[in-house]
């Protein structure tokens, strides 16, 4: 197991522990209790943006390379930084050639969607009130899909709440939930050691959630070009801020040349959500 699939588990179980401690549940050790939890996650290399604002340029790289693992078993990614920058120096070529950007910023889901399509022949769809229906989206987690999320960050790069004006892309590699259903087979996942109502899967196409299968403490696992690790944030906190997303900074506006929808983040940003799946990918592209 890598560092970084280590201290996602890590994350998690000190996520169920605080949890059950402040219910005084005392059913952590009974493997037949009717809750579980569940931990899908995929690993991904990631895309540091760099000095330039390529936040979306970066989430788009990584969630690609998340789908090329997904879907082919001998797929083995590169290590070479230098590949990286050179792809998203040419991701923001075709950004700038298409009217999408100027410094990297992309603050339109259908200008991002379009991008990944046109340079890697992926397929996207942007979702209006994507992580309302927070069952669909885990279902498509689960089943494999990248899921790309616009938010604001605040200074250790969690969400917040500044109306748009610290605006970031993040990718979520994957989901944990607590889950309440006895049709679920548990002996098909793999069970923590330390934790044992904690069980872990692999995406797959044939995952499907029993239809009366209730999620609670829904938690997602984030990647984002500003760092190398990958976070566990709350279904809640992301949810709020990616419906939060309402204007650019105004001073950074007055700072910079952006291209922004007419009617501000509220139309590019608020509460969009892109899917990106493919099965073939291009790494030519016409100017």
């Amino acid at each position: 197991m890598s560092a970084h699939a280590f201290d996602v588990r890590r994350q998690c179980r000190e996520i169920i522990l605080d949890i059950t401690d402040k219910q005084g549940n005392s059913s952590l050790d009974d493997t037949k209790a009717v809750r579980k939890w569940l931990l899908c996650n995929r690993e991904v290399p990631t895309r540091l943006q760099g000095k330039l604002p390529r936040c979306g340029l970066s989430a788009v790289s990584m969630a690609v390379e998340l789908i090329k693992r997904e879907e082919d078993d001998n797929y083995v990614a590169s290590s070479a930084q230098k590949l990286y920058e050179e792809e998203l120096d040419n991701l923001l070529i075709l950004a700038k050639s298409r009217g999408f950007s100027n410094q990297g910023e992309l603050y339109s889901a259908e200008n991002l969607a379009c991008l990944a399509e046109e340079f890697y022949g992926v397929e996207c769809s942007v979702m209006s009130n994507g992580l309302e229906d927070h069952h669909s989206t885990v279902s498509k987690l689960l089943k494999g899909t990248a899921v790309l999320v616009p938010y604001d960050a605040d200074k250790n790069n969690k969400p917040c709440l500044e109306n748009g004006h610290r605006a970031h892309w993040a990718l979520l590699t994957g989901v944990m939930c607590e889950l309440s259903d006895n049709s679920i087979d548990w002996t098909l996942f793999e069970q923590d050691v330390d934790v044992p109502t904690l069980f872990y899967a692999s995406p797959s196409q044939s995952f499907v959630l029993p239809p009366n299968c209730t999620l609670q403490h829904v938690y997602f696992c984030i990647k984002h070009g500003k760092s190398n690790h990958t976070a566990v944030w709350t279904l809640e906190s992301l949810k709020s801020s990616n419906a939060n997303l309402l204007e650019l900074d105004p001073k950074r506006r007055l700072a910079g040349n952006w291209v922004v929808p007419r009617d501000d983040l509220r139309v590019g940003l608020c509460q969009k959500i892109v899917l990106m799946s493919g099965k073939s990918y291009k790494t030519e592209y016409q100017l």
